[in-house]
């Protein structure tokens, strides 16, 4: 068994450097809380993507984490129910289950749950089968939605005994009421009832987009819903399915811990997600209030320094501040990201430094900031160096850009005639870092 640890560390260490792999293998390790995640599979992933949700979790329990596992069958039943001409129906989101149907789902459900617990076993992860002991129900309303349960208890037991022996709890979305009925239970209600008992660390979706996807089908990176949940909720093109989902991680996440996260990925990239700044999906959190100071007191510039040397690599020269006349600090309430902005050309608005620590790149905090930041100063420009690897994100920001020796200046929200003129001004520009 040390073996085969130490061979799933060294390939989990190639997922991105050394030092990002061990901060959150630590990070998850040191947690206080027992529980480390709990993985939600849906049944079309078990259709399609067994063997790399297998691999995945076969990686994160051979480094002794052990997460909650808790699968769905949608897909499964949906096509068994077809097969039976059973006709499906639908209310407030929820499947009516009348006696015909509830007595065609139990068996699917059982064969998805063998399914997984058999592929697990094939890539030696230690499993406990936890098929309908977890959920305590009452009828949500007999009459209307037929054998539909409504949570009213989780019983972690078995879950916390099956962590102890380090095997994965494998659950089921169905629950049964006093007299031993077995009910239907909605999949989002039964993981957010689950996390909010449990208080895992994580939330991993495991999805067949491996993520939430744009207007142009892209995938988004990262979410903060104190920031950006209502104006994502105004968007034309977040609709139907991938709205509902957000709307339900916001009420899962809303009363618990603001550092619970929700991560939605692919089967196959689970260990990019966990492991890595950037990650290899949607990273959504509630987010942090982002600071605006118009001022420098000297605890804000302390930080301020702080962060802009850490995240550079390098020193500000002694006299920056004295040279600088300030509009606006936008600071995350962690200070791990900031944009300063200053008094540019023509009394517009020069967006002098931009930094985020690489703990922060993959959760959102940039953007939520250039957001903020935007909304107060819509017509900015500012400049970075042609070889800075997030140029290509600055592209996307920019209307215009003008290229000068080893600077790329880029402009936002102005007439073209001013951007050119700003633009030129802020390619000669004096450097604000000490010599090397």
């Amino acid at each position: 068994m040390q073996a085969k640890q130490n061979l799933i560390k060294q390939v989990l260490l190639q997922l991105g450097h050394s030092t990002e792999a061990q901060y959150y293998l630590d990070q998850y390790k040191d947690d206080k809380q027992v529980k480390f995640a709990v993985v939600k599979v849906g049944g079309n992933v078990i259709a399609t993507q067994l063997e790399e949700l297998a691999q995945s979790l076969s990686l994160i329990t051979h480094l002794g984490l052990i997460p909650i596992v808790l699968h769905g069958a949608g897909t499964q039943i949906d096509a068994q129910t077809s097969k039976q001409n059973v006709p499906v129906q639908k209310l407030d989101g929820l499947r009516i289950t009348d006696d015909k149907t509830i007595e065609l789902i139990q068996p699917v459900i059982k064969d998805v749950h063998q399914q997984l617990l058999d592929a697990l076993a094939q890539h030696d992860i230690k499993t406990k089968s936890i098929f309908n002991k977890v959920f305590s129900c009452d009828y949500l309303d007999k009459a209307k939605y037929g054998h539909v349960g409504k949570i009213k208890q989780v019983k972690l037991d078995e879950i916390n005994q099956a962590i102890k022996d380090k095997q994965v709890p494998v659950l089921s979305c169905v629950g049964t009421d006093d007299e031993g009925n077995v009910l239907n239970i909605n999949a989002d209600i039964a993981i957010r009832k689950l996390v909010w008992e449990s208080k895992p660390a994580k939330v991993i979706f495991v999805t067949p987009t491996g993520g939430m996807l744009d207007e142009n089908d892209q995938l988004i990176s990262a979410i903060q819903l104190h920031n950006q949940y209502d104006n994502l909720m105004q968007q034309p093109w977040l609709h139907s399915g991938m709205k509902l989902k957000i709307q339900q991680i916001y009420q899962l996440l809303k009363p618990m811990p603001r550092k619970l996260s929700v991560s939605i990925t692919a089967a196959s990239e689970l260990g990019k997600e966990l492991f890595t700044h950037k990650g290899k999906g949607t990273f959504i959190c509630m987010g942090e209030n982002i600071n605006h100071h118009q001022l420098i007191g000297s605890a804000v510039k302390l930080k301020l320094i702080s962060l802009l040397e850490n995240t550079f690599g390098k020193k500000l020269r002694a006299n920056f501040f004295d040279e600088i006349e300030l509009k606006s600090i936008f600071i995350s309430e962690s200070g791990q990201a900031v944009a300063l902005v200053t008094q540019g050309h023509d009394g517009k608005a020069y967006l002098n430094k931009f930094a985020v620590t690489p703990q922060a790149q993959g959760q959102g905090l940039g953007k939520a900031i250039w957001q903020h930041m935007l909304s107060v100063y819509p017509q900015i420009y500012w400049r970075s160096r042609s070889t800075n690897k997030i140029n290509m994100w600055y592209y996307k920001q920019a209307d215009c850009s003008y290229k000068k020796d080893n600077w790329i200046v880029f402009s936002c929200g102005m007439p073209l005639e001013k951007a050119i003129e700003c633009m030129q001004v802020g390619a000669d520009y004096a450097d604000s870092w000490q010599e090397q």
